[in-house]
């Protein structure tokens, strides 16, 4: 079932609810989900600050950027791992 039929069908149970309590309970679920959701998106300005002035470093030396596969290769060790067999049971 998508989201919006999902959204639909919860609409609809409420509308049949009678229960004050219940009721209450939902809507403080709703609102403190509003909230964290909220709050997930938030990102501090702290945060922020430093990701632009990393940002701004690598655009004015591109070459800071390290390249992820050859860096493995030329960082391998010597010794491969060798891990035991797995013991079948």
């Amino acid at each position: 079932m998508d989201i919006k039929t999902q959204k639909e069908v919860i609409i609809e149970q409420f509308k049949l609810l009678n229960d004050e309590n219940l009721i209450q309970a939902i809507k403080n679920l709703l609102e403190y989900a509003l909230k964290k959701e909220q709050e997930s998106l938030e990102v501090p300005e702290a945060h922020q600050k430093i990701v632009m002035e990393r940002f701004n470093k690598v655009r004015k030396d591109p070459d800071r950027l390290v390249d992820v596969p050859t860096f493995r290769i030329e960082n391998q060790s010597s010794q491969t791992r060798h891990y035991p067999e797995r013991v079948k049971l």
